[in-house]
């Protein structure tokens, strides 16, 4: 027996052609909805799933845990009502075999540019989630679709207190050597606007943040997956690195020395000073430029091999401005969150309820 649970905060989104599709593979259907409009509260009465539903805002990991409750099967399959899914889960029972999660693929049906720059942070988050599972662990879970064991969630504790409930879960995981493959195909919505966009990475950077701190030692063992999964998710980090990683020439140090000797004449100076200012130029450009060439280079290679759609002119944009912007607000959260455990003050994003 397997058992889907739909989640939902006011709108529908895609539950009907979700729980269409569901039945048709065998599943028990689970609505956990708070707030519930018209539209969905017309769909729960047509199809008469099983409901745990709010008047008010629970916070979506007491939803989850609620409906976690009123689910019967051995396998346990969660999926935002944003999100479509787009795979045969009939044979659930044989996916589970060799693991005990599993992270269903996710792609943005993109038409604005903010919605497609995040079709590439989803096909690498994808890539980190392949590469997770090879190695036998786990970085986190995208919570919009993913599947696991009933028994595996409730040794855990089910979900927990979080901001990133879905990360927590997947860290977890890892942290206690279950496995979690990556599997199947689903559709997903992302934010459409500048506005919508900063919210979401607010609350994910603070909720990804607090997770990091608090199971760092067991993350921090793990550099041949940390890394890597760094630099896919923050490629900026790699101008940095040869940045840093290129020496400066000694004739620029010592012409630095020169410059402070009175006796030089003004024009030899600044001639000097010229060659000094464009040497540290080129140095940057260099190691900026052929770090975006490398990585582009390989974005171009993984989308072709997964048959993930992005759009190659935005590599650019992605990467000197989007990554680096995103990188950011995750170092600005992971202080703030230190401070904020440091000092016993619960962690809170805005219009979010833990």
């Amino acid at each position: 027996m397997k058992s889907a649970i739909l989640v939902a905060y006011k709108t529908a989104g895609f539950i009907e052609e979700n729980i269409k599709k569901l039945k048709k593979m065998g599943f028990e259907i689970i609505i956990a909805a708070d707030e519930p409009d018209e539209e969905l509260s017309r769909i729960i009465r047509e199809y008469k799933p099983k409901v745990s539903i709010s008047k008010k805002r629970r916070g979506k990991w007491k939803a989850l845990n609620d409906a976690v409750d009123l689910a019967t099967g051995q396998y346990l399959f969660f999926i935002d009502s944003d999100t479509k899914i787009e795979c045969d889960l009939s044979n659930a029972e044989k996916l589970f075999e060799e693991c005990d999660a599993i992270e269903i693929r996710k792609e943005v049906n993109a038409s604005s540019t903010i919605e497609k720059l995040v079709n590439i942070d989803y096909l690498n988050m994808y890539v980190v989630a392949v590469l997770a599972s090879r190695l036998g662990t786990s970085l986190g879970l995208n919570g919009a679709a993913f599947g696991i064991k009933r028994d595996v969630l409730l040794k855990l504790g089910g979900f927990r207190r979080k901001i990133n409930e879905d990360t927590d879960l997947g860290i977890r995981l890892g942290v206690k050597g279950y496995r979690v493959g990556v599997w199947g195909k689903a559709i997903t919505k992302a934010p459409s606007s500048l506005k919508e966009w900063l919210t979401q990475r607010e609350r994910w950077a603070v909720g990804g943040s607090d997770v990091f701190i608090e199971n760092f030692s067991s993350i921090i063992r793990k550099p041949t997956l940390w890394l890597p999964a760094l630099i896919l998710l923050f490629p900026a980090i790699i101008g940095l690195a040869l940045n840093m990683a290129l020496p400066d020439n000694i004739l620029f140090k010592a012409m630095y020395l020169i410059s402070l000797i009175p006796s030089i004449p003004s024009n030899v100076l600044a001639t000097l000073l010229f060659i000094l200012y464009q040497g540290h130029i080129l140095k940057n450009f260099i190691a900026v430029f052929l770090s975006f060439l490398i990585w582009a280079f390989s974005m171009v290679l993984i989308s072709k091999k997964t048959e993930w759609r992005i759009d190659y002119k935005l590599l650019p944009v992605y990467y000197f401005i989007y990554s680096p912007f995103w990188m950011m607000l995750c170092l600005i959260a992971l202080v703030r969150v230190t401070i904020a455990r440091l000092i016993g003050k619960e962690i809170k994003v805005r219009n979010w309820i833990t």
